[in-house]
C-alpha cells in the first residue's frame, strides 16, 4: 500500500471514523445503560418497599388483630376489675392460654393497672397456675414504658423493648385495655421474639437489598443488624435511641422531608439516594399506618443490576458495527480504490511523456466511464503534443502582436497623462507668487496617481490675496478635469464678481459648479462636486476671513490650536443647496501665527499597526508640534510623520496641506 495514497488514507479514515464511533458508542452505552439501571432500580425498589410492606403488615396485623381482639374480651375486663376473685382468673387464664396458642410468639403479656401486676405466658408452666411475673413498679426507670403508654397511648403501639425482669427482648403488642366507659384498665397483648423477627422479616434474602423500620421519630425498630435494635430496646430514662439519621453520611435533610411527606399524604412510596456507610443507595419509603411505622428499602443498584450485564451486548454492536465497515471497506476497495489506483500509475506515465501507454480495462460504472475519458483525452493530448511546436509559434506570434498594440497604447496612454499633469502644474500657483502675499509658506501637494482631484489656488489682489484649497470628486484624470472646471468657474467667478466676502463667493461658485456639471438635472447619474477652504488674507492689516465647505483652517499661535471649522455643506453635488449661506470667519492674526489649509487625504491616510487613518487627533498634535518651524522644516516633518505612520500602506488619497505665516 503506497504510503499517502488513497488506499491509506481510506484505511486511516476508516480506522479513526470506527474508533470514534466505538468511544462514542460506548459513552451512549453508559449513559444509556445508567438510566436504565436507574429506572429499573427505582421500579425495584418502590416494588420491594410495597412488598416487605405488606410481608410485614400480613406478619404483624395477625398478632395485632389478634391483641386487639383478645383486648376487647369481656371475660378479661371483667378479671382486670376483679383481680382478687379466683373464678374470674381461672376462666381468664384459660381463655388467654388460648389466645397464647394462636399468637405468632406463642407468648404474650397481661398488665393490670390497678394492682400493678404483670402476668407473662409462654407456654413454659400451666397457665391455670400462672401468677404475676413482678410488680410494676413508676420509681423502677425499667417499667417506664407501661406509664409512658398508658398515659400517651389511646388504643395500641408496638413496641421493641428488653424486659429487664424476663431478660427477653421482643416486639410487643402494646394494646390499651377499657371498660365499656373508657376508663383505662390495663395493658395486654401478644409478643415477638426479636431474632425471629428480624430472620423472617428485615433480612429479606435479596442480594444488594437491604430493610430497615423505623418508628415516626425515626428510630431504628428493625434491623438486619441485631445490635442497634437491641441498643434501642435497653435505652432507659435520658440515653439516646439510635435512630436513622445516625447511619446517614452527609445531608439528611431529604429523608427527613421524604418521612415528613409520607405523613402528609401523597405518593404511596418515595424514592431518593442515601449515602450510608461510605455507599450510595437507592431508598425506597413507604409508611405503614395500621402500626405507626415506616419501612426503608435500600438498593445497592451496583449488586441489583450493573452495566457490565449490558456488556455483550454493546460487544455484539461493536463486531457487528465492525463487520459491517470491513465489508464495504472490500466492496469499495475492489469497486472503487483498486481501479483508481490502476488510472493513477497510468496518469503518471502520461505525466512523464509516455503516451504509449495502455489504460487500465474500463468496467460499465462511473469509474470506468472516467478511464474511457481519460483515454479519449490522452489520444487528444498525443495529437496535440505533435503539432504543439506549430501551433505554440503561431500563437507567440499572435501574442507578440497583441503585446507591441498593447505596448503602443499604453506608451500613448501613459503620453497623455503626462501631458495632462503637465496642463494641471500649469494650474497651480508658482512658490514666488505665494512668497510674496503669503510670506513664509510651505505646500505638500501629492496626488495619488500622476494627475489629481486636489488643487491649491493663489490669487493677488490689491489689497491682498486670496488662497484656497479644493478637493474634488475622484482621482487620476477625472479628477484632474475637475480641477480643470473648478479653476476655470473659479477664475470666472472672481473677474466678474465684485464680492469680497469669502462666504459670499462659495455661495455663488456652489451655483456655478452646479451648473456646470448639470447637477440639478434629475438625468445625471453620476453626483459630483469638491469641498474647499477659502481665505481672503490682508497682510499689511494681518487680518484674515475664512469660509469653508467640509474643509477647516487650523491656527496655532503660541503653541495652542485653534480650528476654524468650515460648513458641511459641499459644492456642486446634486445634493448641495443652491441658497446655502456658508459662515465667515473674522481672524485677527498675532505675529508668528501659523495657518494650515489642507485636503482630507492626509487625515484619511491608512497606516500603523491595524490601518486605521492618519486622523485629526495626531495630524493637530503633529502642526501644534512643528508651528514654530520654519516652512521648510514643517514641509519635511509632515513628510516623515506621514510616511512613518504609513508603512507599507499604499496611498488612499490626493493630499495637499498649505501652511504659511504673515511677515
Amino acid at each position: 500500500m503506497k504510503r499517502g495514497g488513497l488506499k491509506a488514507r481510506f484505511t486511516l479514515a476508516v480506522t479513526v471514523a470506527y474508533l470514534l464511533f466505538g468511544a462514542l458508542t460506548y459513552l451512549a452505552f453508559n449513559f444509556v445503560t445508567g438510566e436504565v439501571v436507574k429506572a429499573l432500580g427505582i421500579r425495584f425498589a418502590a416494588k420491594q418497599a410495597l412488598l416487605e410492606k405488606s410481608k410485614l403488615l400480613a406478619t404483624i396485623q395477625g398478632d395485632l388483630a389478634l391483641s386487639l381482639k383478645m383486648s376487647d374480651s369481656p371475660l378479661l375486663k371483667r378479671w382486670l376489675q376483679d383481680e382478687k376473685n379466683p373464678s374470674w382468673k381461672e376462666l381468664a387464664l384459660e381463655e388467654l392460654e388460648n389466645y397464647r396458642r394462636h399468637f405468632l410468639g406463642r407468648s404474650l403479656f397481661l398488665a393490670f393497672d390497678h394492682s400493678r401486676h404483670y402476668y407473662f405466658l409462654d407456654g413454659s408452666g400451666d397457665a391455670a397456675e400462672a401468677n404475676p411475673r413482678y410488680l410494676l413498679n413508676p420509681e423502677n426507670i425499667n417499667d417506664a414504658w407501661y406509664f409512658r403508654t398508658m398515659q400517651d397511648v389511646n388504643d395500641f403501639e408496638l413496641n421493641i423493648d428488653y424486659d429487664n425482669h424476663l431478660n427477653l427482648t421482643k416486639l410487643w403488642f402494646n394494646v390499651i385495655i377499657k371498660d365499656d366507659a373508657g376508663r383505662k384498665l390495663g395493658l395486654g397483648g401478644g409478643a415477638i421474639d426479636i431474632s425471629a423477627f428480624v430472620d423472617d422479616i428485615v433480612n429479606s434474602g435479596e442480594p444488594g437489598v437491604e430493610t430497615i423500620f423505623l418508628a415516626r421519630d425515626g428510630v431504628i425498630v428493625g434491623h438486619h443488624d441485631q445490635h442497634y435494635v437491641l441498643h434501642n430496646s435497653k435505652v432507659r430514662g435520658a440515653e439516646r435511641m439510635t435512630t436513622i439519621y445516625d447511619l446517614i453520611d452527609g445531608d439528611r435533610t431529604e429523608l427527613a422531608a421524604a418521612l415528613k411527606g409520607l405523613l402528609a399524604g401523597g405518593p404511596e412510596v418515595r424514592t431518593l439516594y442515601l449515602s450510608m456507610e461510605g455507599r450510595t443507595y437507592l431508598a425506597a419509603l413507604s409508611e405503614l399506618k395500621e402500626i405507626k411505622w415506616f419501612n426503608l428499602v435500600l438498593v445497592d443498584v451496583n449488586q441489583f443490576v450493573s452495566p457490565r450485564d449490558f456488556l455483550p451486548v454493546l460487544v455484539i454492536l461493536i463486531l457487528s458495527t465492525l463487520a459491517v465497515i470491513l465489508v464495504i471497506g472490500l466492496l469499495l476497495n475492489r469497486l472503487v480504490l483498486s481501479p483508481l489506483a490502476a488510472l493513477a500509475e497510468t496518469s503518471q506515465e502520461l505525466a512523464q511523456g509516455n503516451f504509449a501507454v495502455t489504460m487500465p480495462p474500463a468496467s460499465g460504472n462511473e469509474i470506468g466511464s472516467l478511464t474511457r475519458s481519460f483515454g479519449e483525452m490522452t489520444r487528444m493530448v498525443r495529437d496535440y503534443t505533435e503539432n504543439l511546436e506549430q501551433k505554440v509559434s503561431a500563437r507567440t506570434a499572435a501574442l507578440n502582436d497583441s503585446h507591441r498594440e498593447l505596448a503602443e497604447a499604453n506608451r500613448q496612454v501613459m503620453a497623455s497623462i503626462r501631458y495632462a499633469q503637465l496642463i494641471q502644474a500649469s494650474l497651480l500657483p508658482d512658490g514666488a507668487a505665494l512668497q510674496r502675499g503669503l510670506g513664509e509658506v510651505f505646500v505638500l501637494y501629492r496626488p495619488r496617481d500622476i494627475v489629481g482631484g486636489d488643487l491649491y489656488y493663489f490669487r493677488e489682489e490689491a489689497e491682498g490675496c486670496l488662497l484656497a484649497v479644493i478637493d474634488c470628486t475622484g482621482h487620476g484624470v477625472p479628477g484632474a478635469f475637475m480641477t480643470m472646471t473648478a479653476k476655470a468657474v473659479l477664475d470666472n467667478l472672481l473677474e466678474v464678481t465684485d464680492q469680497s466676502d469669502p462666504a459670499a463667493i462659495l455661495q455663488q461658485f456652489n451655483r456655478r459648479i452646479r451648473q456646470a456639471l448639470h447637477a440639478a438635472q434629475g438625468d445625471v447619474t453620476i453626483d459630483n462636486g469638491l469641498e474647499m477652504g477659502l481665505c481672503r488674507i490682508f497682510p499689511g492689516r494681518r487680518q484674515l476671513i475664512f469660509a469653508g465647505a467640509r474643509i477647516n483652517l487650523l491656527a496655532v499661535t503660541a503653541g495652542e490650536l485653534v480650528c476654524y471649522c468650515g460648513d458641511r455643506q459641499a459644492i456642486g453635488y446634486r445634493r448641495s443647496d443652491d441658497d446655502f449661506a456658508y459662515t465667515s470667519h473674522h481672524l485677527e492674526l498675532a505675529p508668528g501665527t501659523a495657518l494650515y489649509l489642507a485636503s482630507d487625504g492626509i487625515l484619511d491616510q491608512a497606516g500603523g499597526p491595524k490601518g486605521w487613518g492618519f486622523g485629526n487627533r495626531r495630524y493637530r498634535a503633529l502642526l501644534t508640534r512643528i508651528a514654530p518651524l520654519p516652512a521648510a522644516e514643517q514641509r519635511a516633518a509632515i513628510e516623515a510623520e506621514l510616511a512613518a505612520y504609513q508603512g507599507d500602506y499604499p496611498q488612499r488619497d490626493d493630499i495637499t496641506v498649505v501652511g504659511f505665516k504673515l511677515q
